[in-house]
């Protein structure tokens, strides 16, 4: 079945488009109830209408793409019925033999949805392009469990736990960013889009993967919850103003490092774990095996390391100007001020960036007043003057590469603790 196949739309569930996680093709379970049930539908929906008599059950074989599929399907389930699930149909989007797609999932899984669909065993949206907005809107299709699949689901007993939710993941990513043919990022949902890098690997990937490993069996051992919470997840808003519930439990501790621009000296920070994920407000509350916690963050993390490579050592509120530079301001609001603008200058490859950047923050309630260009430059020039040391690591797109150097520092850290045996949690300066 093509893209364009509107026979198979089947929307009767209300899908809701914009509520939805991506398929996750590192689920698995050997627990017989679910063996069972991807033994029944298989025998009696999906390999009559694929056709054949082999179960095909090598690495891509299609009955293992049905167990994954219907795996991460009960999980979204479990996380909240009305949570849909999007799927490509792109070809591009399974590369069989990729390091990221370790289960090997192909373009089959497409296949056993639109058998699925047929046999109302799934709800369907398709996926559209937004031309008229170079892409901004598009999204893949979504699919989401019928009541008779539902039905099915009931019956199981399986929780969460029972189920590997990052079998044979991968945990060291090298990513880039998509850019059409005039050098311009492609974007879908209004966000660039990331492609995941093939690589070779080397001593250093090895030693990196292993550090992982490591630490993942820690977590993998450790209960960690927020104990104010009285429902699990925590409702944050994003930078669209929409919601979304982040799943407090203990199947959202995985931990990868995901190196940018395609090069290993980008980034290389630590991401997952759902405590990235909310604000401090909640990370106060965490407990780790139910002992209470006590965040320690590196201030203005970024300025230190570029004062310390210069050998300056870090004396003094650097921030402070020492006097009423911009008069609509006063002294505090200054500071403050300064503060995000520098922030936002060490990451930022020209002046223009780092003042929009600055704004950004502005829009959400970061400083009281609205500054003009000028006045930025003005704090920004008095700033480097009292600090022309850190000239060269202004407006020069240096974040991406102090990133890099606090990622090392983070995993030097955390590989201390792992020897411990004490559970740390990174939030990147913290």
């Amino acid at each position: 079945m093509s893209d364009s196949d509107e026979n198979i739309t089947n929307n009767n569930g209300q899908i809701d488009p914009w509520y939805s996680k991506p398929l996750d093709v590192h689920r698995w379970s050997d627990h017989p109830e679910i063996n069972k049930l991807v033994e029944n539908l298989w025998i009696t929906v999906v390999q009559p209408a694929l056709g054949g008599r082999s179960n095909n059950t090598g690495l891509s074989g299609p009955k293992k793409q049905l167990k994954v599929l219907l795996l991460d399907l009960y999980v979204a389930w479990l996380e909240d019925p009305a949570l849909s699930v999007g799927i490509s149909r792109n070809n591009n989007s399974y590369s069989v033999n990729s390091r990221y797609n370790a289960l090997h999932i192909s373009r089959k899984v497409v296949d056993i949805v639109d058998v699925l669909v047929m046999g109302e065993y799934l709800d369907y949206l398709h996926g559209s392009y937004d031309r008229q907005g170079n892409g901004q809107f598009s999204r893949t299709s979504r699919i989401k469990p019928t009541l008779k699949l539902q039905d099915q689901f009931t019956q199981l007993t399986i929780s969460g736990y029972d189920i590997d939710h990052h079998h044979q993941e991968e945990t060291v990513i090298l990513t880039d960013y998509e850019t059409d043919e005039e050098g311009n990022y492609t974007k879908s949902n209004g966000r660039k889009k990331r492609l995941f890098i093939e690589y070779k690997d080397t001593p250093d990937t090895d030693q990196i993967r292993r550090d992982l490993a490591a630490y993942n069996d820690l977590l993998e051992q450790t209960y960690i919850d927020i104990y104010t919470l009285e429902e699990p997840y925590v409702v944050r808003t994003k930078k669209d103003g929409t919601t979304q519930r982040i799943k407090i439990d203990q199947s959202k501790k995985f931990v990868r490092r995901i190196f940018s621009r395609a090069s290993w000296e980008c980034n290389g920070r630590f991401y997952g774990g759902f405590w990235q994920q909310i604000g401090s407000e909640y990370r106060k509350d965490i407990l780790i095996n139910n002992t209470p916690t006590v965040e320690v963050d590196y201030k203005g993390l970024h300025a230190a390391i570029l004062s310390a490579e210069k050998g300056i050592p870090t004396e003094g509120d650097r921030y402070d100007l020492g006097s009423l530079v911009c008069p609509r301001l006063e002294l505090k609001q200054q500071r403050k001020a300064v503060k995000l603008l520098v922030l936002a200058a060490i990451n930022a490859k020209d002046r223009t960036s780092a003042f929009g950047a600055f704004r950004e923050a502005q829009a959400k309630g970061s400083t009281e007043k609205t500054l003009t260009n000028d006045e930025l430059a003005l704090l920004l020039d008095t700033f480097v003057n009292q600090h022309p040391y850190l000239e060269d690591g202004i407006c020069s797109d240096q974040g991406i590469r102090l990133m890099n150097v606090d990622s090392h520092i983070s995993n030097h850290i955390i590989n201390k603790f792992v020897t411990l045996k004490k559970p740390i949690l990174s939030v990147h300066d913290s």
